[in-house]
């Protein structure tokens, strides 16, 4: 029987990643296979240990009754695992490895669970930025160290978007999300699409201000947008291709099988791409304002991601929790109310999941989300 700290620590996680486990409430589906991996690694350094133990408290409050509940004990391990963190970072060599990465991803799930902000912005996402820009590499032969930077990129990448306290150069967001482990997937060629983004953002301002270097990046914004509408069609026929198949039936989705894991997954393929496109939309309307056809295209991604909006409803919370990143990328992307209304309806219902926003679209959030907006359409903020 387990009876030292870790081994009943170790036991609790493992106990949270049985693959029986209800696809809803699934971690390692939901942020990725490194915590898989993570039993291997407690024991050596208290910030990921703390932060495995608030994991393991807070996911448990996940579902309550009590829409918006977390219990005491869970904001208290949260808390603890918090001030675990601080003193890592605080030195530079414990800062710097695997563990203390891998800590401020569990803390950045942790967050999602339990509140901590009524906005878009989250404080573990500037850190791990800032891990990852302190450490300067990762060792594309440690599987635990690739898996964690794969799951890791998603989260700093799209806050980096509304963020402008996350910043790289496009050499080291390449570095960052260029993955052996997905090279060959829609999501992996997405992403590496969407590591352009941040670069495209800053210099579209300030060509659309100065009148200097438009046709260059118009050229360059419009090369990757129709590369993600390719990549987008593939994934949209992937996902159809699926449906029709006598292998997509119709099932519970509490049980994790193959065939409601493969639904589940290019469902997500598909509203992710959505959510990129919409970002590049924006853009390209900035570059080409009388572009009657990207307005078009904006309405129709828009329409479709509602409508996934309703079909992801079945695994909600955790399998479903991307769809939050498509609402705002249709929020921002249209300003007429036929479409915004339905968005930010669906937006607060999907982040009621979660104690953070169970008041529905607070102050803070549509102050994010306008400033969002500006930003996606190249506008002076």
């Amino acid at each position: 029987m387990p009876s030292s700290r870790t081994t009943l620590l170790t036991k609790a996680l493992v106990g949270k990643l049985k693959t029986t486990d209800d696809l809803r409430y699934h971690l390692s589906w939901t942020y990725g296979g490194f915590i898989e991996d993570i039993p291997r690694h407690l024991g050596i350094n208290e910030a990921l240990d703390a932060s495995v133990d608030a994991l393991v408290s807070t996911h448990s409050s996940l579902g309550s009754h009590a829409r918006g509940f977390t219990s005491s004990e869970s904001l208290a391990k949260y808390s603890y695992a918090l001030s675990a963190m601080r003193l890592y970072l605080d030195d530079p060599k414990k800062a710097r490895t695997v563990e203390t990465l891998c800590a401020v991803m569990v803390l950045l799930i942790c967050q999602s669970f339990i509140g901590g902000g009524d906005g878009l912005y989250s404080g573990h996402g500037e850190g791990a930025a800032q891990i990852l820009k302190a450490r300067q590499y990762y060792d594309p032969h440690d599987e635990f160290e690739s898996k964690l930077v794969l799951s890791l990129r998603g989260p700093v990448l799209f806050e980096a978007l509304w963020n402008p306290k996350i910043s790289f150069t496009p050499k080291e967001w390449k570095r960052i999300v260029e993955n052996g482990l997905d090279g060959a997937t829609y999501e992996g060629q997405m992403m590496r699409c969407l590591a352009y983004a941040p670069d495209f953002l800053k210099r579209g301002r300030d060509a659309l201000q100065n009148k200097s270097d438009l046709e260059l990046l118009r050229g360059e914004v419009t090369q990757q947008y129709l590369e993600l509408k390719g990549i987008l069609s593939e994934a949209h026929e992937r996902f159809n291709g699926y449906l029709k198949s006598p292998e997509s039936g119709s099932g519970s989705s509490k049980s994790v099988t193959i065939r409601t894991m493969m639904h589940c997954w290019y469902q997500r393929s598909y509203g992710l791409g959505l959510a990129i496109c919409l970002m590049f939309n924006c853009m390209m309307k900035a570059l080409y304002p009388n572009d009657f056809d990207l307005e078009v295209e904006s309405v129709d991604y828009c329409r479709q991601v509602l409508e996934l909006t309703e079909q992801a409803a079945l695994y909600r919370p955790l399998a479903a929790a991307w769809v939050s990143i498509c609402l705002i990328a249709a929020w921002c992307a249209r300003s007429d109310e036929e479409i915004r209304g339905p968005v930010e309806v669906a937006l607060a219902d999907y982040l009621s999941d979660f104690p953070s926003a169970s008041r529905g679209l607070g102050e803070t959030w549509r102050r994010e989300l306008e400033h969002t907006a500006r930003r996606f359409s190249l506008l002076e903020i």
